[in-house]
């Protein structure tokens, strides 16, 4: 059984170990499709449910919530999406020679890797995506943000990695650049949700040319 607290007068909040755990309830919940729920955020180590009173009774919601166990979800599969990446950043050579990597040693890491999606912000469509292979993390924000972060830009900091959806300040390490929008808010276009994985593919500049602006 999870522990499950009010978040408001129409929405639940639930806590758990770990990022995983969170994930699996959170796509258990949507799996559900229970009366009345609106929506079910995923952030972290929490899951937020959010309800309409019209539409459902909340008591009897929140019972049924908690007949969902910190493993379901368990056998769910979380949806992939291989990302495009030209490894050009600005920060490449800097963020390799402050790793102690040679750049080809960073680009294999980064891109060798499979990233859980925990949430989205700061703006809309960003994914928050980790963990970073251990050789890759610590590397602290920079000291002064850029203003004007490319649209697109993949970049790194601490322990995670995350992908700029549109172009905006920001204080990550640059690695590169997809050529795909990875959301179109004026449309509703968020492909990338709290809860699914993340792979770089890596790319040249023709194949960057021949993908620029198609969606992900």
């Amino acid at each position: 059984m999870v522990a499950i607290e009010p978040l408001g007068d129409r929405a639940f909040l639930v806590r758990f170990e770990d990022e995983r755990g969170a994930a699996r309830w959170a796509s258990a919940i949507r799996a559900a499709r229970l009366d009345g729920v609106t929506d079910v955020v995923l952030a972290y180590r929490s899951a937020a449910v959010f309800a309409d009173p019209d539409e459902t009774d909340l008591d009897a919601l929140e019972a049924r919530l908690a007949t969902f166990g910190p493993a379901a979800g368990e056998g769910l599969e979380s949806r992939l999406h291989v990302v495009p990446v030209l490894y050009d950043g600005a920060d490449l050579d800097s963020a390799a020679s402050a790793l102690c990597l040679p750049v080809p040693e960073l680009l294999a890491a980064h891109s060798g890797a499979t990233y859980d999606v925990f949430a989205l912000g700061f703006v809309q469509g960003f994914p928050y995506a980790g963990y970073l292979p251990p050789s890759l993390s610590g590397l602290p924000r920079r000291p002064e943000p850029r203003l004007r972060v490319p649209a697109g830009s993949v970049a790194i900091a601490g322990r995670q990695t995350g992908i700029y959806p549109r172009e905006s300040p920001g204080g990550w390490h640059l690695l590169g650049r997809t050529p795909l929008r990875i959301a179109v808010p004026d449309e509703g276009h968020f492909p990338i949700r709290a809860g699914d994985r993340i792979r770089f593919r890596p790319i040249g500049a023709d194949e960057f040319e021949e993908l620029r602006d198609e969606r992900l």
